[in-house]
């Protein structure tokens, strides 16, 4: 199911490296030498928009080719879509 964000911001496409997590049925980069972890989604048309069904598929997908602590590059779009005081970003995979 979409979830709606408030104004989210984003980079323009670009290489993401780090640590691949699984978390429930969410796959997560940790990015070289930062804390916070980004919810992976495959956006092939880069809609920007987060998607719980696609987020969880897309963890699927990924499970088949990476384990838990391993060393990944994506190429995507990163989105900001904090609300509040609570840090939430979203590495859409293109």
């Amino acid at each position: 199911m979409p979830i709606p964000a408030s104004q989210p911001t984003h980079s323009t496409p670009r290489q993401y490296a780090g640590t691949i997590h699984f978390r429930r049925q969410c796959a997560y980069l940790q990015s070289m030498g930062q804390t916070e972890w980004s919810l992976l989604q495959f956006d092939s048309s880069f809609s920007g928009v987060l998607d719980t069904a696609v987020a969880e598929a897309t963890a699927s997908r990924l499970q088949n080719s990476y384990s838990e602590s391993d060393q990944a590059i994506f190429h995507g779009v990163l989105s900001d879509q904090s609300f509040d005081v609570v840090p939430f970003s979203v590495l859409f995979l293109c």
